[in-house]
């Protein structure tokens, strides 16, 4: 158990997993495409009595991974995750920004912004 503490609603279940898009989807963390052929991850859950599902491009995916794989409590929400993980790197200690920790966050952020948007997508 981790003393970890995140101010968010628990689902009453949670479940994810990954997946290879047969057709376009959306993004729900950047809005970007999710190409077909592209890995994606499907995450679904109940909150507050409602059922919500989430599709995640590879992009964001291995940006959230790679905070939480240096972060010991990042704390993150669905359809916050840029954000979330903004928030966290203005929060980074200075050994944390010499680490490279903040380039490769920076580097990993351009990949997502760059990333084809969906037809019809402003």
């Amino acid at each position: 158990m981790s003393d970890c503490y995140c101010d968010f609603e628990r689902p009453e279940f949670y479940e994810r997993s990954q997946h290879t898009a047969r057709k376009e989807h959306k993004c729900f963390e950047c809005g970007r495409a999710i190409q077909s052929g592209e890995k994606y991850e499907r995450a679904a859950g109940k909150w507050d009595g409602r059922f919500d599902a989430y599709k995640t491009c590879c992009r964001c995916l291995a940006l959230r991974e790679h905070i939480e794989a240096h972060v010991p409590c990042f704390c993150w929400a669905h359809g916050a995750l840029l954000e979330d993980a903004r928030n966290e790197v203005e929060n980074l200690p200075p050994e944390a920004i010499g680490s490279g920790l903040l380039f490769e966050i920076g580097r990993m952020a351009v990949a997502i912004k760059r990333a084809p948007r969906l037809q019809g997508s402003a």
